[in-house]
């Protein structure tokens, strides 16, 4: 029901934070769980996408917002979430 929207989200720039937090929040977690669920390390990971543990711990900060398309495609490619025609 309409009338049950916070009125901040009747506001663009709000609507737009919200929606920019929330993916990197949901992006972030999504790396650190798949790294975790498949038992490696930042270092690890690092080490298999060609970027040093700060890059990996800098992607996995839900505060982090600079994502870099072919960095997050060396990710899914590597934790195994590209199928043809698209990500998981």
């Amino acid at each position: 029901m309409i009338h049950n929207i916070p009125k901040e989200f009747f506001d663009p720039e709000y609507l737009y934070a919200y929606a920019e937090d929330f993916l990197n929040t949901k992006i972030a977690t999504q790396i650190y769980v798949l790294r975790e669920q498949r038992g490696l390390t930042q270092e690890d990971l690092a080490q298999k996408i060609g970027v040093k543990q700060p890059g990996i711990a800098r992607l996995e900060n839900v505060n982090n917002s600079a994502w870099k398309v072919e960095t997050l495609k060396k990710l899914a490619k590597e934790l195994g979430v590209i199928y043809i025609g698209g990500f998981v």
